[in-house]
């Protein structure tokens, strides 16, 4: 150490000064920057930053400033207790908080985190019950047992004597119509309509309707063409 530093040292701790003042004028002695100082003292540079322009709101509850001046005091090799002291000194005079029910950890990114999830799990709460609920709301169109309303051939044992016959009726649009085992179509009302070929004496019709997780049904029509 050269006789100046020496000099500036026993000036530093002789003077009374407020505190940003004592830290940076160590920091100048030692040739540091708050970047610098940051990185040996693994302290955020925003508290650093606030600490040696003496803008105390911007810091942490006392108890972790406390912390971080005593790691400071280490890194520019100065006395904790005079840092410790003069800290407390205008704390008391500016009238600012001390640790407390209200005070908090400085924000970190776990804290971040755990905020994050915390949403992430409302969310996926939310849309299970609006998921559940339609469920139940639209549970008529996939459980239960199907209709069908047989318009043509409005009764059983139907005599025609016409080779052609137009099926007509209505199912659920959502079940799954089949008329003599051959897949038929249904419009968005669930109407059908069929050509079918009939041929001479009794023909027998089956209409099956199945419901996607529900049940099946059988209707029978026989229909005799007498030409």
């Amino acid at each position: 150490m050269t006789d100046n530093q020496a000099k500036n040292q026993n000036n530093f701790f002789e003077e009374e000064k407020s505190l940003s003042e004592m830290l940076n004028q160590a920091m100048e002695l030692r040739g540091l920057d708050e970047k610098k100082l940051s990185e040996l003292t693994d302290i955020p540079i925003h508290y650093l930053a606030a600490l040696s322009s003496g803008d105390f709101a911007k810091l942490p509850a006392a108890p972790y400033v406390r912390g971080y001046l005593v790691k400071i005091a280490e890194g520019l090799r100065i006395d904790t207790g005079l840092l410790l002291k003069t800290y407390k000194q205008e704390v008391s005079l500016r009238s600012l908080r001390v640790s407390g029910p209200e005070d908090k950890m400085p924000s970190n990114r776990f804290a971040f985190k755990t905020s994050h999830r915390k949403k992430s799990l409302l969310i996926i709460g939310l849309l299970a019950v609006l998921v559940v609920g339609l469920l139940i709301w639209r549970a008529g169109d996939f459980l239960g047992t199907p209709r069908i309303e047989i318009i043509n051939p409005a009764a059983d044992n139907l005599i025609i004597n016409n080779s052609l016959i137009k099926l007509l009726g209505q199912v659920s649009p959502n079940d799954k119509l089949a008329i003599n085992g051959e897949e038929v179509l249904v419009d968005k009302n669930g109407r059908f309509a069929k050509d079918f070929s009939l041929q001479s004496g009794t023909n027998t019709i089956e209409f099956k309707v199945k419901r996607f997780l529900g049940k099946e049904i059988r209707v029978l029509r026989q229909v005799i063409y007498q030409p």
